[in-house]
């Protein structure tokens, strides 16, 4: 019998690129020996409601679009047995490094066609779900100010981001706890949670995370000077930001954060808050099914 798969198509995703593909996959994908549907969203959160209302009538429900697109339709398949697919067409395509995605069209449809499953982690913020992570500091003040500025578009709007708000982010009071361990106050530039190992398209806060071990993975970059930073930002793409000594690495399945200062936050790429005063986030073993590109 042949496999149904709907994909739902984030039109915004990519800057619009991701819609301007849209006729390319459906050509690849009626050549397929299998069933494609296409959804478009016309909202936020549209993406979330089409997957939990049809999700029932089909194999696989698949993101077409980038990390929020992906997040919107994890959201709305969450608590199903319905596996998520994902045809990466964003920005930073994060989570599709974790599951061996590639942004080939072709490739990824042949990803979805071999229908390799895996049981995945998923993340818990607020009433929320995430697949990649969720930062929390510089990193989420990097991502809102990516989002709100005009000179750039793509990859090189985090970059501009990035390097505008080293100037103007430093390092807060806050208190922190991990686990079931006594709340700890510290001071932190940027805390990075990771399901996955990717984030800002492709650097390595994270690098050892993966999304099937039931453990978030946890960078907490400490009170550092802003040259240590530029000297070191190698480092994110080399996976060796844990030996510099402000950076302390560690595992959980559940931390919380506290601040009197507002914490601007993302997850999965996109502003959760920008002034949290309290952030609870946690893990949820192997409670999603999801295809990719696995060797074996």
């Amino acid at each position: 019998m042949e496999k149904r798969f709907a994909i739902i198509v984030n039109p915004a995703a990519g800057l619009g690129k991701t819609f301007k593909k849209l006729p390319v996959l459906k050509e690849i994908t009626q050549k397929a020996d299998a069933i494609f549907d296409y959804y478009i969203t016309e909202s936020p959160h549209h993406g979330t409601r089409i997957a939990d209302a049809i999700h029932r009538e089909y194999d696989a429900v698949v993101a077409f679009g980038g990390d929020g697109t992906a997040n919107e339709v994890m959201n709305g398949l969450a608590g199903s047995d319905t596996p998520f697919g994902l045809i990466p067409q964003g920005t930073g395509n994060d989570f599709a490094r974790s599951i061996q995605v590639r942004k080939d069209l072709q490739q990824a449809v042949n990803v979805l066609l071999n229908y390799k499953i895996r049981p995945m982690d998923l993340g818990i913020i607020g009433n929320r779900v995430f697949l990649n992570g969720v930062g929390v500091g510089f990193d989420g003040f990097v991502n809102y100010r990516s989002k709100n500025q005009k000179f750039f578009k793509g990859s090189l709007s985090y970059l501009y981001a990035v390097l505008t708000s080293l100037t103007l982010w430093r390092a807060i009071p806050i208190s922190l706890g991990i686990d079931l361990e006594p709340m700890d106050k510290v001071h932190a530039f940027l805390i990075a949670i990771g399901n996955g190992w990717s984030v800002g398209g492709g650097l390595k806060l994270t690098p050892q995370a993966s999304i099937h071990d039931g453990l978030f993975d946890i960078c907490h970059v400490g009170n550092i000077a802003i040259w240590k930073i530029m000297l070191n930002f190698a480092r994110l793409k080399t996976g060796t930001i844990g030996q510099i000594r402000e950076v302390a690495t560690r595992r959980c399945k559940k931390i919380t954060i506290e601040s009197e200062y507002p914490l601007p936050v993302h997850f999965d790429g996109e502003v959760y808050d920008i002034n949290a005063k309290k952030v609870d986030i946690s893990i949820v073993p192997q409670s999603a099914n999801v295809i990719g590109g696995w060797e074996s």
